[in-house]
């Protein structure tokens, strides 16, 4: 019988186990042929509204290809791990170590293929669902046709199959390598980890991420870009996770041991005696399901941030009724007249005088527009602005001021700084987005108090004061006959509600849904790790559970010892995912101009909620196994 004959045979009797792997594979696969194809297809390129979304899906494209690597990796190595025995026997039996090892490399990349041509179809099948999808997020009436991408088909192969052949090479290698006579008892083996060096490996990766957090929430603050800021922050916090595991895991439950109190706590001695038998293999595992977790979490906070700007359009660009920038007194007449004419009530009026100023703080801010704290108050008496109670918290004294800038706008930068002003020192006490003057005047705004105000404006250089008027009516929307009398009769900057285009912030779902696809790719995959993590650990724990039955340890003592061991796994990986996703959270919330308590908890619980019932199928999942 040749080696692939063989590996075949090997695929069929493993079938159960390679189940789940094949499962989340397909689906992996069948997610990231969509993705590839939306990038290709002709029909989408027509749509000048989403290519914005294509731009966003290549990026989320090779987010799937790193994430791939290591997902196919790992599974490849609990694989390994899984049949080391029986790679051991067929070594006793006579046949050469490259020839074992070229075999279950074999059954690897089969295995691989399969999924590859089963995703590939599925991706093919459901593709028009897909793009059917993304373009009715985004509320584009266009007919989505069936079409197969054969550039979506090659790259999606050849990105998998440079995958497994990767994978092939490095099984290869290591099997080659395996020690023979560790092979036999290679499950049995107790794995002693030195409590000391752990105990420093856990306090450098507490500190590495400690430092990760510093990077990141305070890059504003170090003009450090942002790609640059994330970047660094996944790096260090992936690296200061899995330290963080090898010495904090080890040092808990190594306590715990010792503690006689805790470990003859009804089932506690059976529990963390089984966890401290794989303590090292245990580390590895716990701190890469951490790192998934804040993949899926991140994944997740972006997506709902990015539905937030969505649902946030209008208020960016219609803070009022209508606005506009007066050039004279006739411009204010022309407007009384129109809204006169269309009968309409007034709420209230805005008015807002701007002294443009021209400087080169730093590389992002170089004009921005001054005005007094009291017009600001005015305003605020009347309507609710974003970040109202910010503003009132840092009303400027004389010598102080806060930056405003456009919701719209991306908030990568520091704004706390200090100026000088035509001779006079202004310190920043904060810097945040509202949405005060819409897109007229699409610049960055100075709140001073108003006697820095009066001493800016007489003693700048300026052509003229920028008059922005503001009116909100009590039927706010009825702005068309105003807006169609004012554009007759005048050529003035203005905006009104009714040159609103919903549809300009569309676009924005179809990256919702994007975001979305994402997450759940994570969230299977995390699925499927658990799941390859539960019957790793109940097929070792088979024989000891077996032998408790024989000393007479009913199976409901036994269920309760399953139920607390996998419940260590699940919560330890957990709390750290999601304390490095309220991080994550913080710098995306800020980023997009957010407060982001609600999107940020509010993805937490979704998750938690999915991870309770991963748990519990997984506890069941054991029991089923050690019966």
């Amino acid at each position: 019988m040749n080696l692939f004959k063989l590996s075949m045979m090997n695929l069929k009797q493993n079938v159960k186990n390679y189940g789940m792997y094949i499962f989340s594979m397909v689906f992996s696969i069948t997610v990231f042929y969509n993705f590839i194809s939306l990038i290709f297809s002709e029909q989408i390129r027509e749509l000048s509204q989403l290519q914005t979304v294509v731009m966003i899906t290549n990026m989320c494209a090779v987010v799937l290809v790193l994430f791939f690597i290591f997902f196919i990796s790992y599974s490849s190595s609990f694989f390994i791990e899984q049949r080391k025995k029986e790679f051991g026997i067929y070594t006793f039996m006579g046949v050469e170590n490259n020839k074992i090892a070229l075999l279950f490399a074999i059954e690897g990349l089969i295995t691989g293929i399969i999924a590859l041509i089963v995703g590939i179809f599925l991706g093919i099948l459901v593709n028009k669902l897909f793009l059917m999808g993304i373009v009715k997020v985004a509320k584009i009436n266009v007919a989505i046709k069936f079409e197969v991408s054969s550039l979506a088909i090659i790259q999606t192969s050849l990105v998998f199959l440079s995958i497994l052949l990767f994978v092939f090479i490095k099984e290869y290698i290591t099997l080659i390598k395996t020690d023979i006579t560790k092979l036999i008892n290679a499950k049995n083996v107790y794995q002693f980890e030195n409590i000391k060096g752990s105990t420093l490996k856990g306090l450098l990766g507490f500190f590495v991420i400690i430092l990760a957090y510093i990077f990141i929430v305070g890059y504003k603050r170090f003009n450090i870009p942002f790609p640059i800021a994330i970047m660094g922050t996944v790096i260090m916090v992936m690296i200061g996770t899995m330290y963080l595991f090898k010495g904090f895991f080890t040092f808990i439950i190594t306590k715990i041991i010792k503690n006689k109190k805790i470990l003859y706590k009804v089932t506690n001695i059976v529990s963390y005696n089984n966890i401290i038998f794989r303590i090292k293999n245990n580390n590895k595992t716990l701190a890469q399901v951490a790192i998934l977790i804040t993949c899926t979490l991140t994944s997740l906070i972006t997506a709902f941030c990015m539905k937030n700007l969505n649902s946030g359009g209008r208020e960016v660009e219609v803070p009022y009724s209508l606005y506009y920038i007066s050039q004279s007194s006739n411009d204010d007449k022309i407007v009384d007249e129109a809204i006169k004419l269309s009968k309409e009530e007034i709420d209230f009026k805005a008015n807002l005088d701007f002294i443009p100023y021209k400087t080169n703080l730093n590389p992002y801010i170089n004009d921005f527009n001054i005005i007094r704290y009291s017009d600001i108050e005015h305003i605020m008496g009347n309507k609710k602005l974003v970040n109202e109670k910010k503003i009132i918290k840092n009303n400027p004294k004389e010598g102080e001021g806060i930056i405003i800038i456009p919701k719209n706008l991306i908030n990568a930068f520091n704004l706390k700084i200090n100026m000088n002003i035509g001779n006079k020192k202004i310190k920043v006490n904060d810097g945040f987005a509202s949405s005060i003057t819409g897109v007229l005047t699409d610049s960055i705004i100075l709140i001073v108090n108003d006697k820095d105000y009066s001493y800016f404006e007489n003693t700048l250089k300026y052509d003229e004061k920028i008059k922005f008027r503001g009116v909100t009516l009590r039927n706010y929307e009825n702005t068309d006959k105003i807006s169609s009398y004012i554009k007759k009769y005048t050529d003035m900057s203005m905006f009104s509600f009714d040159m609103f285009n919903e549809d300009d912030y569309n676009f924005i779902n179809s990256v919702y849904f994007i975001g979305i696809f994402l997450t759940l790719v994570f969230m299977v995959s995390l699925g499927s790790i658990m799941y390859f993590k539960c019957i790793s650990d109940a097929s070792i724990d088979k024989v000891r559970f077996e032998t408790l039955r024989k000393l007479g340890i009913s199976q409901e003592y036994i269920n309760k010892a399953i139920y607390k061991q996998v419940g260590i796994f699940f919560s330890m990986p957990i709390i750290v995912g999601v304390i490095h996703s309220i991080v994550a959270g913080y710098a995306i919330n800020g980023l997009f101009n957010e407060s982001g308590y609600i999107v940020t908890f509010g993805s937490i619980l979704i998750f938690t909620l999915i991870y309770i019932v991963y748990y519990i199928a997984s506890a069941r999942k054991y029991i089923q196994i050690t019966k």
